[in-house]
């Protein structure tokens, strides 16, 4: 038998150098192990395509993009007239999204954003596809506003091309809408967004085949119109290069560099293209019929229609800037998704100042721990509040259950910390057990269940959270929570595309009027939603509408010609 003083431990071995033992597991515990990477799923839901891409995002913050995919699912088409998704695009759409789901499970995705876009933003019924999406699906369907589009888009070109400190166009062409950006490599200087999308005025405007000169004077007409408030915003600024992005853009792109005698596409330089080439590609479409574009090398069946308006807007734009051609940037919406993830999620790294009143910061500091959208929380209190302020004649209620019915607001979706299923109800037990300081229970008590019933049902004698609330305080509750419902229906995009709302109290009804110059089909048809609870609590009728601001728009010359720059200057 070995004697054990020269036996090595098992987790032992000796040292070459010193031949000490040097404990294996010892040395394994002093070791730092960095976190596995994050895999994150990106989903734009445009109007003419739905795209997928999946990155693997490192703890230092990098990304390496694992995987993408598209679908050309044309959400829109057939809708833009009407401002309706019919029920193939939407059957289509949600067959893309399943199976982008799946793929992203199979990747290992473990966190999914889905943004949806003009088609879905416009439409009467894109309530309804996000529900399907959520219900069918299990994926919560953002639906961003312009505005938010544009700056993701920037996010995405800023990362991938160096702009430099001279201002540079960014066109992105989708099917609902065209993105037009002037920006440097510090800010973007303009962010704009105008609904001439290749599909809608393809949709709109060419009936015949081949389109008729009537027809395509009338489109670039309308282009020349829908685009000056853009061209007012942008004033003096003239842009050093034009960078262009997107599907529409790409695939004109990839029919140019065809004719210029390309093989196949092995570099993203190949797609560059020029002012004349693009002068000449629309000369020809015009001229094509459906069938005679189709055979087009190059070209995507699904943008058959859609390339005609798409290669006019883009020539159109180069001529109004005197620009001679166009950079192609291969990263645009989705992308674009990713990289703002990962500035969120630094930017909870980053101290937050205090706030004076303690109880509104120890709200705040709920909101924070259970990582609340502060945006969104704030923009439904202000529109509570609101609400609250104009409706002091029918409820009567004391100014302390103003400052209540802000807090609920504030903290009213913390429970999606827990679960999106049957968050109200997370937000609830997160409220009641959340150490907020400075409230009696009581108080938070009523928070609580404010936040408790912000959606689905109504509460009930039978629910134990509101059965134990004293019968003044129900009352109380009756009369705020539809408060806090219609305050958070009227941001239902999370964007706070709704600037103020207005309160007309009649003898047989309660007006609403809901001031915004944005898109708000998807807020209105939420708020309807809610009308029948608001009714019961101050028994008369509810008539939600837009009260639109007037329109400051200068007059239009007639005698407009884009073949002109705007500094009066024929382009060549």
């Amino acid at each position: 038998m070995l004697n054990d003083s020269n036996a090595s431990a098992p987790h032992s071995i000796r040292s070459p150098d010193s031949g000490d033992l040097v404990d294996i597991e010892h040395q394994r515990s002093r070791v730092v192990r960095k976190p596995p990477p994050a895999k994150f799923g990106a989903i734009d839901v445009g109007s003419n395509s739905v795209h997928l891409v999946m990155a693997e995002i490192s703890p230092e913050g990098d990304f390496r993009i694992i995987g993408r995919d598209k679908d050309m699912v044309r959400l829109g088409e057939g809708g833009f007239s009407e401002h309706l998704l019919t029920d193939r695009a939407m059957h289509d759409g949600l067959a893309a999204l399943k199976r982008f789901a799946k793929m992203a499970a199979l990747k290992g995705v473990t966190r999914l954003r889905a943004v949806a876009t003009a088609a879905v933003r416009e439409a009467t019924n894109g309530g309804d596809f996000v529900e399907r999406v959520r219900d069918e699906l299990g994926i919560q369907l953002h639906v961003i506003s312009p505005e938010e589009e544009a700056r993701l888009i920037y996010l995405a070109v800023r990362h991938t091309v160096d702009l430099g400190d001279q201002p540079n166009l960014i066109v992105d062409i989708g099917g609902g809408s065209v993105e037009v950006l002037i920006g440097t490599a510090d800010q973007p200087l303009v962010l704009s967004s105008v609904k001439l999308g290749s599909s809608r005025l393809a949709e709109l405007f060419i009936r015949s085949d081949p389109p008729t000169i009537g027809e395509l004077k009338t489109l670039r007409r309308y282009m020349e119109v829908q685009i000056r408030p853009v061209l007012r915003r942008i004033g003096p600024c003239r842009p050093v290069r034009c960078i262009g992005t997107s599907g529409t853009i790409e695939n004109i792109a990839t029919v140019l560099a065809y004719r210029r005698g390309t093989r196949e596409i092995e570099s993203i330089n190949q797609l560059r293209m020029t002012r004349p080439e693009l002068k000449a590609l629309l000369a020809e479409l015009a001229g094509l019929t459906r069938a005679e574009r189709r055979a087009l090398h190059g070209l995507e069946s699904a943008r058959v229609d859609s390339i005609i308006p798409g290669t006019m807007l883009l020539h159109m734009l180069l001529k109004i800037f005197d620009l001679p051609g166009l950079d192609f940037c291969d990263m645009a919406l989705r992308e674009g998704i990713i990289l703002d993830h990962l500035a969120r999620q630094r930017a909870h790294l980053v101290a937050r100042a205090m706030w004076p009143d303690p109880r509104t910061r120890s709200v705040i500091e709920l909101g924070e721990r259970c990582g609340y959208r502060a945006e969104h929380a704030e923009q439904v209190a202000r529109l509570a509040c609101s609400l609250f302020d104009q409706l002091r004649a029918l409820h009567a209620l004391p100014e302390r259950y103003r400052e209540l019915l802000r807090f609920a607001c504030l903290l009213h979706d913390i429970g999606y910390l827990i679960s999106h299923k049957g968050h109200h109800k997370h937000s609830y037990y997160l409220i009641r057990n959340g150490g907020l300081k400075g409230f009696e229970d009581q108080e938070i008590e009523l928070i609580a269940n404010l936040a408790r019933y912000h959606r689905k049902g109504r509460p009930k004698k039978s629910h134990y959270s509101f059965g134990n609330l004293a019968v003044n305080e129900r009352r109380v509750l009756r009369l705020l929570i539809p408060m806090l419902r219609l305050a958070n229906a009227l941001d239902r995009t999370h964007y706070s595309v709704v600037e103020a709302v207005s309160c007309e109290v009649l003898a047989d009804r309660i007006r609403i009027g809901v001031r915004s110059d944005k898109d708000v089909e998807l807020e209105l048809w939420t708020a309807k939603r809610q009308s029948a609870a608001f009714e019961d609590a101050f028994g008369r009728p509810l008539d939600v509408y837009v009260d639109r601001p007037e329109p400051r728009e200068a007059p239009i010359d007639d005698e407009c010609d884009t073949d002109r720059d705007r500094t009066g200057s024929k382009a060549p």
